[in-house]
């Protein structure tokens, strides 16, 4: 007690406003008890106050749930209180299960309830620290005889590092194998657990093989990813239900729950997955009477479509010349889902990393780009990190791998630093995105703001933000902390929908999309095929080596990061330089057109690209070229120019010039795509750019739709079956209804 006591809290504070927290100053037993809390709140009864004085806040908190406290608000808070416990609001970033028994902390780690790497220790038991899914209302509950409570809007709990009146620090327990920075990267807390709780406090007994209630369960859509133990027989219900809707027979819905299931870290036995698609299929045909649900299609599946058909890029884009083609076709022939599209991608970015540094143009372009590859879940976008990781750990340049992402300008600085040819394997870059343009999340940002320069600078000096030198040491000083061609791959994957959901007008307007090569896969969702089990082909590892080795000497493989290394210039041909001033002028064409919505800055780097590209198809053709010749330039001019007039396509679409206009964009979109069934309000519900939208803005979007003539709305829509109420319709099919 007395070792807390010298201790004051201002630390504690900051770092939890750090981790993404919305703070307010408590009582503690090293605070002074108020005559007010101790007459008027506690009726001076004196082990009551001392008791509850812990908990309680000392400003007005209310005000904190709609906005944050400034630092001159929590820099006044720990001068007036330097002892206070603090607390966290929840119901915005977070909501916090208050397990406050044995028996409540056993059920919470037995498996029912979704996972959390944040948990902390309290005086009787735990807290379970979740991200707010705000498509969900979560509210306080309290109950008295399980001793397990939610703590959601309108709410707030004691903070790690707090001092119960008993003596008992509340400390953080942290599952350190998870990945999480801040709040914004926890899981959310689903319905699915906000049933089983409401079940453990009930005593309810969950019904039929299911593990829930059929009836009570109103499941958001599963989107395919893992599932722990505890959401598995959820997920499964809904991957049914999506499947059945979108016109699947029997078996081919259980084939593709099956191969869900399999991927799940504990599947579930087959003869569960078996009943949970005979009870969503009974529950379906009892909704909707005129539906039929065929065991088999009489005619077997068609073969999936050519390339041409399903995807616009020209074809010779998936042929890369040279070496870097045996990587496209070894990663096709060895994916469980191919993606061919996905895989040009993937060569091109095991490319980038190789040449970077050593290799330039004469006019003075490297080879280090930004990959970012877009697939529904589950149809094998990761396919690419797994192959890139096997050859350069095969080659035996595995040390080249940095972490996933970037927490901050340090991180990006720290990696430049000890690895100034690096490449980053970013999962869910959506979220990553999404984390980074969140309140208290500004360290993500300003790496973001980083690699905008990063991808500047291949050709100068990386130099790091300049910090008090005061308590560092004198040999940490005088270390060079400069990067000379810096040289980072970035290769990121991510689902449209989480992507589409972070578009933003910042995102274009700071650069940072446009620096970027990003390939939508268009395929349908796909069976499994048995892969090509064969090991990587050794002439990619030799050209991996080759390039890597001969042609600059000896090369170090950590020359120090302030040195310029050695690098060797490949020349474009006259015919060349030619192709590359044809296509700035159609480019300046382009950007002219769109000069008004500012989109023309996602074309601003679109020339480099090409020419970053056609140094790297240069030496995938031949290790010992010279010479950067015309055809591998008009392969790179074409690639380049399908990839960035297709993504300023894409924004113009989705993105506005304020977030008013990107939300309008994106509800229009969805109700586009929807055709000339339109979209029905109940439907609406389950889509999330509507879903995240509160009241009051929901009906400004709605009214800004029929205004302007976007969308015409149905009281009632006719249909084959049942009449669809609240419907609209996109203006483009309005005639055709």
């Amino acid at each position: 007690m007395t070792d807390t006591k010298l201790k004051t809290t201002d630390e504690i504070a900051w770092a939890l406003v750090e981790q993404g927290f919305t703070i307010i100053p408590l009582g503690s037993p090293f605070e002074k008890i108020t005559e007010f809390f101790l007459k008027q709140r506690c009726k001076g009864d004196e082990e009551k106050a001392q008791q509850q004085w812990p908990k309680n806040p000392l400003v007005s908190w209310k005000q904190y749930q709609d906005k944050e406290p400034t630092d001159d608000e929590i820099e006044s808070w720990a001068q007036r209180w330097p002892y206070a416990n603090y607390g966290i609001i929840t119901g915005k970033n977070v909501v916090v299960v208050d397990a406050d028994s044995k028996e409540a902390v056993e059920f919470m780690e037995s498996g029912k309830v979704g996972r959390t790497p944040w948990k902390v220790k309290t005086a009787k038991g735990k807290h379970y620290y979740f991200q707010y899914d705000n498509s969900i209302e979560i509210h306080n509950s309290v109950n008295t005889t399980t001793k397990i409570d939610i703590r959601g809007e309108g709410g707030y709990v004691v903070a790690p590092g707090s001092v119960h009146h008993t003596g008992v620090v509340y400390e953080w327990e942290i599952d350190q194998t998870w990945p999480i920075n801040s709040v914004h990267d926890l899981p959310y807390l689903s319905r699915d657990d906000i049933t089983q709780i409401k079940a453990f406090n009930t005593e309810d007994k969950p019904v039929g093989n299911f593990g829930f209630s059929v009836q009570a369960y109103t499941p958001k859509k599963h989107d395919g990813s893992p599932v722990e133990e505890g959401g598995r027989n959820n997920a499964a219900a809904s991957l049914a239900g999506q499947y059945i809707t979108a016109g699947h027979d029997l078996k081919t819905v259980t084939q593709l729950v099956a191969q869900w299931n399999n991927g799940n870290p504990a599947p579930l036995p087959r003869e569960e997955i078996n009943t949970t698609v005979a009870s969503v299929t009974l529950t379906h045909l009892r909704n909707n009477p005129e539906a039929a649900i065929p065991l088999e299609h009489e005619k077997p599946e068609p073969q999936q479509p050519t390339i041409e058909v399903q995807d616009e890029m020209p074809s010779h884009l998936y042929k890369v010349p040279g070496a870097l083609g045996e990587l496209v076709d070894y990663a096709n022939d060895t994916a469980v889902k191919k993606q061919p599209a996905l895989a040009v991608q993937t060569a091109l970015a095991l490319g980038s990393l190789i040449c970077g540094r050593y290799y330039k143009t004469d006019q003075d372009n490297f080879a280090s780009l930004y990959f970012l590859n877009v697939a529904k879940s589950g149809e094998g976008k990761e396919h690419g990190k797994k192959i890139i990781e096997s050859v350069l750990e095969t080659a035996g340049y595995g040390d080249l791998i940095a972490g996933s992402g970037y927490t901050s300008t340090g991180a990006v600085m720290s990696q430049a630093l000890a690895h100034p040819n690096h490449i980053t394997l970013i999962d869910e870059f959506g979220k990553y995105l999404e984390s980074s343009h969140r309140k208290g999340n500004s360290h993500k940002e300003e790496a973001i703001t980083q690699l905008i320069e990063v991808w500047g600078r291949c050709d100068g000096v990386l130099r790091p933000q300049t910090y008090s030198t005061m308590s560092v040491k004198k040999e940490d000083v005088e270390r060079p902390q400069r990067v000379a061609n810096p040289a980072i791959t970035l290769f990121g994957m991510t689902t449209p929908g989480t992507f589409y959901q972070c578009l933003t007008p910042q995102l274009v307007r700071d650069g940072f999309l446009g620096r970027f090569l990003i390939m939508e896969s268009d395929l349908p969702m796909q069976l499994s095929v048995k892969p090509d089990a064969r090991p990587i082909p050794k002439s990619i590892i030799e050209w991996t080596r080759q390039v890597r080795t001969k042609l600059v000497g000896n090369l170090i493989p950590f020359k120090p990061s302030h040195e310029m290394p050695k690098q060797h210039v490949l020349f474009f041909d006259e015919k060349s330089l030619q192709l590359l001033d044809e296509f700035e002028a159609e480019l300046n064409d382009k950007k002219q057109q769109l000069t008004d919505s500012e989109l023309y800055v996602l074309l601003t780097r679109t020339r480099e690209k090409a020419m970053r590209i056609a140094l790297i198809l240069s030496l995938s053709v031949d290790q010992a070229n010279r010479v950067i010749h015309h055809s591998l330039t008009q392969w790179a001019i074409d690639y380049v120019r399908y990839l960035d007039f297709r993504l300023v396509d894409i924004v113009t679409r989705r993105v506005g010039g304020s977030d008013f206009e990107t939300e309008l964009k994106a509800c229009i979109e969805v109700i586009r795509k929807a055709g000339k069934k339109g979209l029905s309000r109940r439907q609406m519900r389950d889509i999330s750019v509507f879903s995240r939208l509160d009241p009051q803005k929901e009906k400004h979007i709605f009214n800004a739709i029929q205004g302007r003539g976007i969308a015409a709305f149905h009281p009632v829509m006719k249909t084959r079956g049942r009449p669809r109420l609240e419907c609209w319709i996109h203006a483009d099919f309005c005639t055709n209804n």
